[in-house]
């Protein structure tokens, strides 16, 4: 029974799988053209300085003013460490680091170029060697990119902002100035390694699920506990996902004397203060936190190479009373400290909803399955009379249920992330969905619980899909059920409003505090996080309840006053009573 549905589960965490790695591959690239595009600006910068300096040399000058080509080798030569070349005469737009204009007499006589952009530029951009695989290279003509390797043949230009797939590479580009009318930084990656590394990571996490359905399946039948759990807590893992990384990154330079001298866009960005107010101030008066950001940081001597490995560390940080996490690199250069670090708070989030949700739903699984493998056990090595192994079999099919429904409302929220979820659109009679509805809740609520329903005479048509709206207020009953732990009365209504019927649940339970009555229909999100009342649950039924309800065009809400009870109601479109049927 639950193979099934576990394996399409399994099905679309592969699926995710893939879509993450291809992500994965777009951050690098990214972070490839990043690192390429910061090492590119103080080099364009330092050769422009370097063009302006020789084209004033009076050396140069006169050799431009002879139109002496022999003492223009014997200069380039001289400036061979700086990558100078002079070109004598009008020239046409050359792509280069540095230019300058050599004149004679007010007259222009040629030009110097300091780094023209070639292969050896390319190689002292690309990033050091590691197991990214990215690539660096300069698109300067609309038919080929120029790497560290060779050249590329492209169709066109790349799209300057964002990933793209051009030819056989999957190509992230930024436009930089070189002396041209367009020249592009790029990196670049082949698609068919993208596409690679995502069938890897979809096998991986298709076989790793295979592995939990076999655990699954052996539990029903009373195999070992502890493999179980291991296959379970597998299970476990590959349902939490990985929230992908910021993109851009923050950089502060300290000195040795804890003097702020570098604060870029993407740190007022990130911590919200501008580098007017920072630098040239000690960062311990100027930035928030800084002392924790020391104290937790280490600094690496020289990134990658040997005992000054760079680690990243997550650090917290208080602006005015908003709690910012911050990953974060620090490398030491020269006497100066580099601080590079990205926005983190929301991965943050994330992980403690992911270890929320793996607790909840370890709790949630170790009653039914303590209670399946006792029973099993039990009717396998006792001789029991008739009434107290039905009582047992009773047992192990409550459970089975209770598991089947565990795992029914994981793979309904994994389909309405997704959006892979089925909706039918149709009209039903909703009479007898509701007191089938309210008929298993009687069924399932204590002798100290009454479940009244009321109904109008005259009960319109609804339009939506039948078992949705069946598992929307199944889930809506049986919350008010467990929320009601003292009993008393649950009242199921439904009523005409307008173009729509309303459907609505009142008990007379706890209650929801009215700070929490909005957070109720978050996903993962329970009254009774720490079960402090023994409620359980995953903190999905009312999530899925709210998509549900969406999909059919329709609305939710609660309204409650806490220990004075609940009323959940949703509303569906339905079509207009005639008189005719009001009149009979």
């Amino acid at each position: 029974m639950l193979a099934l549905p576990l394996a399409v589960a399994v099905w679309a965490f592969g699926a995710v799988a893939g879509k993450r790695e291809r992500s994965n591959a777009d951050q690098r690239l990214v972070h490839a053209l990043n690192t390429a595009a910061d090492r590119y600006q103080p080099a364009a910068k330092t050769a422009q300085a370097t063009a302006i300096r020789v084209a004033s040399n009076r050396r140069v000058q006169r050799a431009f003013a002879q139109n002496d080509r022999g003492a223009m080798r014997r200069l380039e030569r001289t400036y061979a460490g700086e990558g100078v070349v002079l070109l004598p005469g009008a020239i046409p737009p050359l792509a280069a680091l540095g230019r300058a204009d050599v004149k004679v007499r007010g007259n222009l006589a040629g030009h110097v170029l300091v780094g023209p952009l070639d292969q050896r530029l390319v190689r002292r951009l690309t990033p050091r060697a590691g197991s990214t695989g990215d690539r660096v290279g300069f698109v300067v003509s609309s038919d080929r990119i120029l790497t560290g390797a060779g050249a590329i043949p492209i169709p066109s230009w790349p799209e300057s902002g964002r990933a793209s797939d051009l030819s056989s590479y999957r190509v992230v580009a930024v436009r930089v100035p070189a002396h041209v009318p367009r020249a592009e930084l790029v990196a670049l990656e082949p698609r068919s390694e993208i596409s690679a590394a995502a069938t890897r990571a979809r096998w991986l996490a298709g076989l790793v699920g295979l592995g939990v359905i076999a655990a699954l399946l052996l539990i029903v039948y009373a195999v070992a506990p502890a493999i179980a759990r291991s296959r379970l807590s597998r299970q476990q893992r590959d349902q939490a996902e990985r929230v992908l990384a910021h993109l851009g990154d923050g950089v502060i330079v300290v000195d040795s004397d804890g003097v702020v001298r570098v604060w870029n866009r993407a740190a007022e960005t990130i911590i919200g203060l501008r580098a007017a107010d920072v630098v040239n101030r000690p960062a311990e008066e100027a930035i928030p936190g800084w002392a924790t950001i020391v104290s937790f940081v280490p600094v690496a001597n020289r990134p990658g190479e040997g005992d000054g490995t760079t680690t990243e560390e997550t650090v917290p940080v208080d602006l005015a009373g908003r709690e910012l996490w911050l990953s974060m690199v620090a490398v030491a250069l020269d006497e100066d400290t580099v601080y590079a670090f990205r926005d983190a708070t929301h991965e943050r989030r994330l992980e403690n909803l992911r270890s929320q949700f793996v607790a909840t739903i370890s709790h949630e699984l170790r009653t039914p399955l303590a209670s399946l493998h006792g029973a099993a056990l039990t009717l396998r090595e006792h001789d029991l009379p008739a009434q107290t192994q039905d009582d047992l079999l009773a047992m192990i099919a409550e459970q089975s249920n209770r598991l089947a429904r565990l795992v029914e409302e994981i793979l309904i929220a994994g389909q309405l992330d997704s959006g892979s979820l089925s909706v039918v659109a149709d009209s039903f009679d909703p009479e007898g969905l509701v007191r089938d509805v309210v008929a298993a809740g009687r069924a399932r609520a204590g002798t100290e619980t009454t479940i009244d329903v009321t109904l109008p005479a005259v009960l319109p048509k609804v339009h939506g899909d039948e078992e949705r709206t069946r598992q929307v207020l199944l889930n809506l009953v049986d919350n008010a059920i467990k929320y009601s732990p003292s009993g008393g009365r649950i009242d199921v209504t439904v009523a005409s409003v307008g173009e729509w019927l309303r459907f609505s649940v009142r008990d007379e339970g706890l209650g929801i505090p009215l700070g929490e009555q909005e957070r109720i229909f978050e996903k993962f999100y329970r009254l009774d996080p720490d079960q402090r009342r023994g409620i359980g649950g995953t903190g999905l039924g009312l999530y899925i309840c709210r998509e549900l309800v969406r999909s059919m065009g329709g609305r939710i809400w609660v309204e409650s006053e806490p220990g004075l009870g609940t009323t959940a109601s949703f509303e569906l479109p339905a079509e207009p009573v005639t008189a005719a049927a009001k009149a009979s």
